[in-house]
């Protein structure tokens, strides 16, 4: 276990670190939690869309976040008229099956370009898509679906950034005290380097191991300076873990 002893900064949302906490501890290593994210119903709700969810042909999530609030929202599905539904991510998909039961369709590759390819194969011209996502959602994969189909968004949750994270988070990188700093979406990246502007990031991150879960966390990383030493194959927490221990070999 190389990851034995090292200390991980976790940068998820509160409710889904706990989880990653716990699959670090397994490993031996010793988690720091430190929400940079923090998600909450948004303010407006298109109240018609979601009267009318199922009379969509198809329901595409793209995040464990957009399934919890959707259904929080939406409630129970009703057996008789239910509409294809569609997951980015492993993760994803196993929160909607819970809720929904079987899922049509999960692109071997867990990024919105996959699900808008593998969408393609699925989704007659001009049916309707409702794109359940929170409010910094990408619009990749909306871009992608409104070539052959009607797209609608519905926004059901909305990440905003944790402004209590930035004295903890000083606090450890100027004591060295972390080993591993993970990022698992584009938003923690983000909040990270608004947190810390100004701060002398090279000199503190020079011995910390930078890990990103996927390509579209990692360019984020990239495009706002940050080198990134590890990502994962596969996109999952799992895969995150296994790279870090492949890291520490």
């Amino acid at each position: 276990m190389s990851l034995r002893g090292k200390k991980v900064l976790v940068t998820r949302e509160r409710e889904q670190a706990k989880s990653f906490s716990a699959k670090l501890k397994e490993q031996g290593a010793l988690p720091v939690e430190v929400p940079l994210i923090q998600t909450s119903l948004p303010q407006q709700i298109d109240e018609t869309v979601l009267a009318h969810w199922n009379e969509y042909d198809w329901i595409v999530f793209t995040s464990q976040n957009g399934v919890k609030y959707f259904f929080e929202l939406a409630g129970s599905p009703a057996e008789e008229k239910r509409p294809k539904v569609a997951a980015v991510g492993e993760k994803t998909a196993q929160a909607l099956q819970k809720k929904w039961g079987p899922i049509d369709l999960v692109p071997d590759e867990f990024v919105a370009e996959s699900l808008a390819e593998a969408m393609k194969q699925h989704v007659q011209k001009g049916e309707r898509v409702l794109l359940v996502k929170g409010n910094l959602a990408r619009e990749t994969l909306r871009n992608e679906l409104q070539s052959f189909a009607q797209v609608t968004d519905f926004i059901v949750y909305e990440t905003s950034i944790n402004k209590a994270a930035k004295e903890e988070l000083i606090r450890l990188l100027e004591k060295k005290e972390l080993d591993v700093i993970t990022f698992t979406s584009s938003s923690t990246v983000r909040n990270f380097m608004e947190l810390l502007d100004g701060c002398p990031l090279d000199q503190w991150l020079k011995d910390v191991a930078i890990a990103c879960i996927g390509p579209i966390t990692k360019q984020t990383a990239h495009e706002l300076g940050m080198r990134v030493d590890i990502c994962p194959h596969t996109y999952t927490i799992d895969g995150m873990i296994e790279a870090m221990n492949d890291y520490f070999k």
